[in-house]
């Protein structure tokens, strides 16, 4: 039987410490619009980059400040991990042009996301989360689904929206990105060190 060995401590250093919680962005294209499978940091739990096919673009899903989060759930049973996510969003204003874009996001497709923070990594960019891709289930098998529920309350000043919420499955903790993409609003997004 192999000898397991635990290597490294996690220390809380003093950027940790003024870590702050909040989602900024969520960008995000069909598994099937990656051309190849992302690439994978070597000494570091990251993707470092993505290939889309030919002319294809990320695009960006701008939920309103401080309605974004992510849970995660880790259960152990028969020797393997089984990461449940949930990534929720909510979009105000119930209205056409959401709708029809949302019910083509939902139809079944798997997603690739990309989830900006607040947070920096390094001097200037902001840390990136890659939330429905485990590189060991593979872009064909790993993705996260999107669900989308309308509300609009009675009261005046009540809720008008979109609640977003995005599943995934995975066998391991999420990546952090670090690179560069291109977004369909002609921009270009980097995150990481």
């Amino acid at each position: 039987m192999a000898t397991c060995i635990v290597t490294n401590n996690v220390e809380i250093s003093c950027e940790d410490e003024s870590a702050n919680a909040g989602l900024q962005s969520i960008y995000f294209s069909y598994a099937s619009q990656l051309a190849s499978e992302p690439t994978l940091g070597v000494a570091e739990h990251t993707v470092t980059g993505i290939v889309m096919n030919a002319s294809e673009e990320l695009v960006e899903l701008q939920g309103r400040f401080e309605t974004k989060d992510i849970t995660t759930e880790m259960t152990r049973e028969n020797g393997g991990r089984r990461v449940e996510r949930t990534l929720n969003c909510f979009i105000p204003n119930v209205e056409k042009v959401k709708a029809f874009l949302l019910n083509e996001y939902t139809q079944g497709k798997k997603l690739f996301l990309i989830v900006g923070s607040y947070n920096k990594s390094g001097a200037t960019n902001k840390r990136g989360l890659v939330f429905g891709y485990d590189s060991t289930f593979g872009k064909k098998d790993s993705g996260a689904m999107m669900n989308v529920g309308e509300i609009t309350e009675a009261e005046v000043g009540g809720q008008n929206g979109y609640n977003i919420v995005f599943t995934a499955v995975a066998s391991e903790t999420m990546r952090e990105f670090e690179g560069t993409i291109a977004v369909k609003t002609g921009q270009t997004v980097t995150f990481g060190a």
